[in-house]
């Protein structure tokens, strides 16, 4: 009798390939945390929140069964290989004000299933000077979160009213307005444009991710960055010059 396949390990399997193609177009590396991100299961605040020794292990907030998530990050190692991706193993150490500390993946702690979560997969293009910037790069400090509100607030250090549609800063267990977070500085730019958002923010000495809680969706889902002005200008400035 002809074997028959499995649709749902097919199906997980195409998903994962096919999000860590596209991201590996778009950076030419790919971490299994952004496969994560990417594919639904780990919100970024999440991550974010993990990333500054918020959640003691990451697992605890992955939207998936472990036998689910340990298939997923199976397929995405043996894809990489293939494809002749360089693995690299990165350490994580968590950032915040009053220590830093290796961050856990796992609540076991198993070594394997450490390595599997740190291990980012290169694009064998890039020489190593590129790849110790990246390096760099994944060890600096996570990237601010601010929040879109959908209802209205106060911020607790200056007590002004935030209403529906403002943006805060969570510094702890205090909301800040822009101000009192001092982001003011900064402006909005919007999701949609990838190329203007990456060149702005690479220029940009300071900035912060702008996120939205959907109702529908029950998460957190990104809607552009806070950047500074002349980041913005440059940034617009050389893509036009190239049109």
């Amino acid at each position: 009798m002809k074997q028959q396949n499995h649709p749902a390990k097919k199906s997980l399997e195409q998903r994962v390939i096919g999000t860590a193609e596209e991201i590996l177009s778009k950076q030419s590396y790919v971490r299994p945390i952004d496969v994560l991100i990417a594919i639904g299961w780990l919100q970024q605040i999440h991550a974010r929140d993990w990333q500054r020794g918020k959640i003691p292990f990451l697992e605890k907030v992955i939207q998936c069964n472990l036998t689910k998530l340990n298939r997923a990050l199976e397929c995405l190692h043996k894809w990489a290989l293939k494809k002749g991706l360089k693995p690299s193993e990165t350490i994580y150490m968590s950032h915040n004000t009053t220590s830093r500390k290796q961050l856990r993946f796992s609540k076991t702690e198993e070594p394997t299933v450490e390595q599997k979560y740190s291990t980012h997969y290169i694009s064998s293009t890039l020489g190593e000077k590129k790849i110790q910037r990246l390096k760099e790069k994944w060890e600096q400090s996570p990237d601010l979160i601010v929040f879109y509100l959908i209802n209205d607030s106060k911020c607790d250090e200056c007590h002004k009213e935030l209403f529906k549609g403002s943006l805060l800063f969570k510094n702890g267990n205090k909301a800040e307005c822009v101000n009192c977070a001092k982001l003011e500085s900064l402006v909005f730019l919007p999701s949609g444009n990838a190329k203007l958002t990456h060149r702005a923010k690479n220029y940009s000495n300071k900035s912060a991710i702008v996120v939205k809680f959907s109702r529908t969706r029950k998460r957190y889902e990104r809607q552009g960055i806070m950047i500074e002005k002349e980041a913005l200008k440059k940034a617009q400035s050389e893509i036009e010059s190239k049109i």
